[in-house]
């Protein structure tokens, strides 16, 4: 008796501790519908390396933008690298575009909590969620550099081998979203502070700029600001931007 009360002690701890853990990161969680917490795997996690949930993705998919006015931002992770001293921490290199700037970044991602959930599709848990914090140095040679400083949300489940995948069961779905960041960028001359957010699909605490249903779709009077050419067909050469310099 005094075994089962341990255990119903100890599990509703670990509960409580990955609801806590997950609360900073709440206005980034989109699922399709209410989650409970099961339990955290942090340590499962921590074991893995799980460089290709960011790095193995279309890069067409990650939509972003910086400022009020909500530019348009590219981002691509062009090397993610597990660090061998810290097994929650990725060091990450990669390129931006806003307008006709390129810069490129350094920096790493810190994975804070990760955490099985129970949703009404999948009640027999074999999703979840990790949450962290970045931190991203543009090249300072470069004009209008600074610093991106903000917090992720990223989407797993688990495959029938019992391995931990990037979660895109739900990409058919209306509102699907993943690799959900959230930040601001400070200049390094200048201290401006711009708001920037980017995501896979989707962008996080958007405002009017996605009037989309199913997908994402930009308000017309954004389209100005870096937008015109996204709803057109691209030549090679323009999707894949990062490789220009």
């Amino acid at each position: 008796m005094k075994y089962l009360f341990l255990c119903s002690i100890i599990l509703l701890t670990t509960v409580a501790h990955g609801q806590s853990s997950l609360e900073r990161y709440k206005t980034l969680i989109d699922l399709d519908g209410d989650y409970e917490i099961v339990r955290s795997n942090m340590s499962e996690v921590e074991s893995l390396d799980l460089s290709p949930f960011w790095t193995q993705n279309n890069a067409e998919q990650r939509l972003g933008f910086i400022g009020s006015k909500y530019r348009r931002l590219r981002i691509q992770f062009l090397s993610i690298i597990k660090n061998p001293d810290h097994p929650a921490q990725y060091l990450v290199y990669g390129k931006n575009k806003v307008s006709n700037n390129i810069s490129e970044f350094q920096g790493f991602f810190e994975i804070k909590e990760s955490c099985y959930v129970s949703t009404a599709e999948f009640s027999d848990s074999t999703t979840g969620i990790l949450v962290g914090d970045y931190t991203f140095y543009e090249d300072a040679t470069t004009s209008h550099a600074g610093i991106f400083k903000g917090k992720f949300v990223t989407y797993w489940y688990k495959d029938k081998s019992g391995n931990i995948q990037y979660n895109d069961l739900w990409s058919g779905a209306a509102g699907y979203n993943n690799n959900q960041f959230s930040g601001i960028w400070t200049g390094y001359k200048d201290k401006r502070t711009l708001v920037v957010n980017w995501g896979d699909s989707r962008i996080p605490l958007s405002g009017d700029l996605d009037v989309g249903t199913s997908e994402f779709a930009v308000n017309p009077k954004y389209l100005k600001n870096g937008w015109e050419t996204f709803e057109k067909a691209q030549t090679k050469a323009e999707a894949q931007w990062w490789r220009s310099q």
